[in-house]
């Protein structure tokens, strides 16, 4: 699992794809208890960060920091993956974030006009470091957050070998990311009262819902196909990643939950080449990908220990629903590289091969299944008796606590989580100024 310790997160580290999911995830965290985050509550904060290469519309936003745009030299995969996916009756999308309906299109980057990668730190914070009221700290770690009864008060952080104690008057914000937020709420004394004091752990208040509902999507690596001749070099400011389809496996109730990806290059896990042999260089990869899975996994403490690693467990194809949807997901990935609009640049299927049987395509699945490294849910938002922060994102039973990144998210967007997070962090900004704002 890609974690991002880094400045940035995990937009420091991750494929710069920039798709919000679609109306409906939003609609359905409103739904279930988020009450404000809405599509129509959370477009707004998405239009304000973009600076969309299209210009601005009912959809898109202009002048952000995040400059948005699409492949400007699409590789010819890209063309004929769009073309096998008109020839499938799939709808080609001009801009695959307007109106977020399910469908195919060339993806959305945040990639600068000089092919730069533009992460949450180069965007937001960079720009920032000259105020009075902002001290960047780095290398450096927080291991614990600091309580007078039910109030955070401070952190204790760990920099230049020595650990400091570093006090708050209004609010701590916590932005970890989808593991290590929880795992410090844990390691704090916030979470399942019992699991707790099992590993030495006092207890500052049960919430039974910290480090629970972890989800991720799942991406298979893959259906790789040999190229007709050489592979095109790609142009140094492509990700490999330049086209995508969302469309329904046939198995959920709720229609779309699976994504195929196009990656210009032989995308294979260690165990996948074991099974079914390592692909040429000249060849390239549709990925298929669960995006709406039923598992949940969950994050524990090893001990109360902060250098001890969380003990995660992805539970990935955890139920018979996601395994029939990721076998399904590999069956439309080679439908679709089997289209007549690849044959100028298609040579054969190598993984999992044309005579691949269902017990192939079941092992396809066992050994090429990963991480997207999308991670997100465990301090869910809501109010029922799971939830950890409340839709304001406070902790809940704590003041002066909130959480602001990927683990609030209650269920993972039918999309990466790059755009998502961002939109998190922004509304959290709004939030914590309008408290501010009250009680000055």
């Amino acid at each position: 699992m890609a974690l991002g310790h880094v400045l940035g997160g995990g937009t420091s580290i991750n494929a710069m794809v920039w798709a919000r999911g679609l109306q409906r995830d939003y609609d359905g965290w409103a739904k279930n208890g988020a009450k404000g985050w809405s599509f129509k509550d959370v477009l707004p904060i998405f239009k304000s960060q973009e600076d969309w290469e299209g210009g601005a519309n009912e959809w898109r936003g202009v002048g952000g920091p995040v400059p948005i745009r699409r492949p400007r030299d699409p590789h010819p995969t890209a063309s004929a993956f769009l073309e096998a996916a008109r020839q499938m009756g799939v709808p080609i999308h001009e801009d695959v974030n307007g109106p977020q309906l399910p469908g195919a299109g060339y993806i959305n980057m945040n990639i600068s006009a000089n092919g730069t990668r533009v992460s949450a730190a180069q965007a937001f914070l960079r720009p920032a470091l000259s105020r009075p009221n902002l001290t960047l700290i780095l290398n450096s770690n927080v291991i614990k957050l600091n309580f007078k009864n039910k109030r955070c008060v401070g952190i204790k952080l760990l920099t230049a070998g020595d650990v400091k104690d570093i006090s708050v008057t209004k609010e701590v914000i916590v932005a970890a990311g989808g593991v290590h937020s929880s795992k410090l709420l844990m390691l704090s004394g916030i979470g399942d009262a019992l699991a707790l004091q099992k590993v030495g752990v006092d207890v500052v208040e049960n919430l039974p819902g910290v480090g629970q509902n972890l989800q991720d999507h799942v991406l298979v690596s893959g259906v790789v196909l040999k190229y007709k001749g050489k592979m095109p070099e790609r142009p140094v400011d492509s990700n490999a990643v330049e086209a995508e389809v969302y469309l329904s496996s046939g198995v959920s109730s709720e229609g779309t939950d699976i994504n195929l990806v196009l990656e210009q290059l032989p995308a294979v896990t260690p165990e996948c080449a074991t099974r079914f042999g390592a692909p040429p260089a000249d060849a390239f990869t549709i990925a298929p990908a669960l995006v709406q899975p039923t598992s949940r996994g969950s994050i524990r403490l090893a001990s109360a220990n902060w250098q001890d690693s969380a003990i995660v467990d992805g539970n990935y194809l955890g139920t018979d629903q996601d395994l029939a949807a990721i076998m399904k997901a590999i069956e439309a990935a080679r439908e679709l590289g089997g289209q007549t609009a690849f044959d100028g640049v298609r040579a054969s299927e190598i993984i999992p091969g044309p005579k691949a049987t269902t017990d192939d395509i079941r092992d396809l699945a066992r050994t090429a299944s990963a991480s997207f490294g999308h991670s997100v849910g465990t301090c869910k938002m809501g109010t029922d008796e799971f939830a950890v922060v409340d839709p304001e994102l406070r902790v809940h039973g704590i003041h002066g606590l909130r959480v602001a990144d990927s683990s609030v998210i209650p269920r993972i967007t039918t999309a990466p989580t790059n755009a998502p997070t961002h939109m998190v962090a922004g509304k959290a900004a709004r939030m914590i100024l309008g408290a501010s704002s009250r009680t000055a």
